[in-house]
């Protein structure tokens, strides 16, 4: 089971589930995976990502941040 992520759709993203314009964006960082109206932990994602929730059904899903460049900081 691959845990890649499909890519960030951008702020004019369209529901997968009932096709409604428009989403609520929060990042989450590695570790629980909250989807439900209760936000209960249904398990762990390795990923950084985006938790995207439709404005309209309340259907949430998850998409991949958008590769930046990451500064490495040398200890010396």
């Amino acid at each position: 089971m691959s845990s890649a992520l499909p890519p960030y759709t951008g702020p004019g993203v369209v529901c997968p589930k009932c096709g409604g314009e428009g989403a609520d964006t929060e990042y989450r960082a590695h570790g629980t995976c909250l989807h439900s109206p209760t936000d209960d932990v249904i398990g762990l994602n390795p990923n950084e990502r985006l938790h995207r929730t439709c404005g309209t059904c309340g259907y949430a899903w998850d998409e991949a941040v958008q590769n930046t460049p990451h500064t490495t900081v040398e200890e010396g």
